[in-house]
């Protein structure tokens, strides 16, 4: 029988007794002429049942007779796990049970006795002569609402007590997953259990999973196979993914407090910033390489951009743009590593942009970020084209993709540790036609051809032998050294963080893509620039334009982000980076549908949800939750080796990104991992594909190119792609073992998986 139709007829069983059995009770009752939403009994009866269902698997689990038969996750982003005995639970990804405290939540402690949490106190649930009830003797308790709106639990199904002397009040009227009763299920790195922790009492339970198989494409990357096509994604973030930066104070950093430099009373803290960049030559262009502090925003509302830092300038031309004048904004420019930024919470400290940062020339996206950390140094080649005074080697064998060595002519220009850039522009014909395959060039993509194949693949050596130099990551593209390839050194600092507070802009209530300079790129807080080892973390965006761009870096890591209130252009993106982890953000900003300007939706997301841009390899795109109305970010000039894995949200087509010339939106090893599509939507300008198929190079469009991704478990609403289009279309329609393909190659590397991954999930 299939495993849904079961279930169904199991759960309807279940609740059917349930319902037997509380109309034989005469308290239940509803009385004559009353209404079932007069009365809370019938009004919660699916809460109540829902309620008894997981009294019924957490007894289970206590006794261990359990064990984990089936999950998955619906296009909400509740995780539904199913157990031996049919019942099924969800386990929520968002934690709203404050919405739902009227509603009991049974759980059991550490010593293995039932207890509950009803409005926000956790008390134990108590037998006839006030003893605690032990789980595992075998005693199940049932709960139900009275007609007078008191909830009640018996342990004999003879006698009621009283839950509480609180009424039920209004429960809201929320999904499944609000009242969970888990608040996490973590599946092990083999597949072969899952630990379940309850949300009250906190205790966990490790279940063995039973028919569960993983996916053949996992299989194949962990044996090592031949005819594997994964990459190994498990580089990316902070430290290559091995731990998580010690949090701001632990640095034992100087830390200079914002309030002692402004004036009392006000909000605007700008000057105040630049006296403190100042005292540490951050604000030259030199740059500090070693400032060793903290800057820190007390709770409160900081001002950092009004008009007031506007300045006139005779020289800017804003074309039509006339109100704008010539006035001219700028950004807080930060030159140095051993920096952090660091409030007192995101619900605590605003660093605010008061007015639009307004732009540079006619393009829309002109406008200056706020504040810009970066290191100042050089581009690799003049403009005319020669080569700048960088240490540079030609790479003189080739190298296959997925390994760790290259050898070059100089090798002597380096040293261990230190990071390079394997550096490829050439636009040799030859180069071009392999790098589009199984593609033809076409004449709008005039960039590839001209500029040449783009590769600027940041690495950190770890030993060098003769002419061979070997590094701590993988190579993820192919070198062939007849090619125009070259190892040179990488101006970068480390050590910068941003933590603990919340970027708040004004974007307009009425976003409409590329409609005018305010709705591109008016509101950017910041962006990160020639940076290694440095994060984002515990920060919150809100009605703004674009949130962050980490550009050319890496192993830069952003986690644990909400991106709030008015729909804007762009999330959080890896521009031209190696290595960048995006994860756990949370995008469900409010504005226009792109295609229905007049409907403003909730949770329609950002334009671009997180992504790459330029050529970034090795990002990872990690449990993020973008909106209904948005897709993933590629925009163009040749990012590859993105992994997409476990997210969620709309996947909606031609939301990638860039301009016709840059086209390919992305080049080779596009992989995504278990994507849930809240919302599928074909279509955009040009021809539509046949058969309604998602296809992903669309002939005669010109804005559309992606090189044949590598899409495993494809769930949610449903997406058909075209066969000849992709690398690998693996169990579309049903979510894959192991369920984040990142936390597996991380395990299969280091043997764990690292605490910080495991918290953030």
């Amino acid at each position: 029988m299939n495993k849904k139709i079961f279930f169904l007829i199991s759960r309807t069983v279940f609740v059917f007794a349930l319902l037997v059995f509380a109309m034989g009770c005469k308290d239940d009752a509803v009385n004559d002429g009353e209404t079932p939403e007069d009365n809370a009994q019938t009004l919660y009866q699916e809460k109540v049942d829902y309620m008894n269902t997981d009294a019924a698997i957490i007894s289970g689990l206590v006794k261990g007779e359990l064990e984990v038969t089936a999950t998955w996750t619906d296009d909400k982003g509740n995780r539904s796990v199913q157990f031996s005995n049919q019942l099924v639970t969800i386990v929520y990804a968002a934690s709203n049970y404050e919405k739902m405290k009227t509603i009991p939540l049974l759980g059991v402690d550490e010593s293995g006795n039932w207890v509950y949490d009803y409005y926000g106190e956790v008390l134990p649930l108590k037998d006839a002569n006030g003893n605690a009830v032990s789980a595992s003797d075998g005693i199940v308790p049932v709960l139900r609402l009275n007609k007078t709106g008191y909830w009640e639990y018996t342990l004999d199904t003879k006698s009621w007590n009283r839950l509480s002397d609180k009424m039920v009040g209004k429960i809201e009227n929320a999904g499944r997953g609000s009242y969970s009763l888990f608040d996490t299920a973590i599946m092990s790195y083999d597949s072969t259990s899952m630990t379940l922790t309850l949300k009250t009492g906190g205790k966990s339970f490790s279940v063995v999973t039973r028919d569960m198989q993983t996916t053949e494409a996992w299989n194949k990357f962990n044996a090592g196979a031949e005819d594997n096509i994964l990459l190994d994604f498990s580089y990316a973030g902070y430290k290559h993914g091995e731990e998580a930066a010690p949090d701001g104070r632990a640095w034992g950093f100087t830390e200079e407090n914002i309030k002692n430099y402004m004036t009392d009373g006000s909000k605007y803290a700008r000057d105040a910033l630049n006296k403190i960049l100042a005292k540490y030559k951050l604000n030259e262009r030199s740059g500090n390489s070693n400032a060793k502090v903290l800057i820190y925003f007390p709770e409160g509302d900081y001002i950092l951009h009004n008009n007031s830092d506007n300045t006139k300038d005779d020289s800017k031309t804003t074309g039509d743009k006339d109100e704008l004048g010539n006035n001219t904004s700028h950004s807080i420019d930060i030159f140095g590593g051993n920096v952090i930024i660091k409030g007192a919470g995101r619900d605590k400290t605003r660093l605010i942009m008061e007015t639009p940062n307004l732009p540079n020339n006619d393009a829309m996206y002109s406008s200056p970020v706020m504040i810009s950390i970066r290191h100042n140094g050089f581009l690799p080649i003049n403009n005319d084209g020669s080569y700048n005074t960088l240490r540079l080697s030609d790479v003189t064998a080739d190298a296959a993709k997925g390994t760790f060595s290259i050898e070059v002519g100089n090798p002597s220009l380096f040293s261990k540790g230190e990071y390079v850039c394997l550096y490829l522009h050439d636009n040799d014909p030859e180069l071009v036609d392999k790098e589009l395959l199984p593609y033809k060039w076409e004449s709008t993509m005039t960039n590839i051809s001209t500029e040449g194949v783009q590769v600027e693949d940041i690495h950190m050596i770890t030993d060098i032998v003769g002419n061979k130099i070997t590094f701590k990551e993988p190579i993820m593209h192919e070198v062939e050294a007849k090619y125009n390839w070259m190892l040179m050194n990488y101006s970068h600092y480390e050590n910068v963080g941003i933590e603990d507070l919340t970027f708040v802009g004004h974007a307009k209530a009425d976003f409409g893509h590329h409609d005018d300079w305010e709705d591109d790129g008016a509101y950017k807080p910041l962006n990160l620039m020639r940076l290694v080892n440095s994060w984002i973390r515990r920060v919150d965006f809100q009605d703004i334009s674009e949130a962050a761009s980490i550009i050319s870096c890496a192993n830069v890591s952003a986690y644990d982000i909400n991106i709030l209130g008015n729909r804007g252009h762009a999330a959080i993106r890896s521009q031209g980076s190696s290595r960048v982890f995006i994860g756990k953000v949370t995008d469900r900003t409010t504005g226009p549908l792109a295609d229905s300007p007049y409907t403003v939706t909730e949770g329609a997301g950002q334009y671009h949800a997180c992504g790459v841009s330029k050529p970034s390899m090795g990002a990872v795109i990690w449990n993020v939750y973008w909106g209904d109305d948005a897709c993933f970010e590629a925009h163009a000039t040749q990012p590859r080796a993105t992994l997409i894995d476990m997210c969620k949200g709309g996947f909606v087509q031609s939301r990638q990104g860039g301009d016709a010339d840059q086209v390919p939106n992305h080049l080779n090893d596009l992989t995504i991992w278990n994507m849930c599509s809240t919302r599928t939507k074909l279509g955009g300008n040009g021809n539509l594909p046949a058969n309604g198929e998602f296809d992903w190079w669309r002939d005669g469009w010109k804005y559309w190119k992606i090189l044949p991704p590598i899409i495993v478990g494809f769930h949610g609403e449903p997406a058909n792609f075209v066969d000849e289009q992709v690398k690998l279309d693996e169990n579309n329609g049903v979510p894959v073992l192991p369920e984040s393909l990142y936390e597996a190659q991380l395990k299969h590397r280091l043997k764990h998986v690292p605490a910080w991954l495991l918290e953030l999930k």
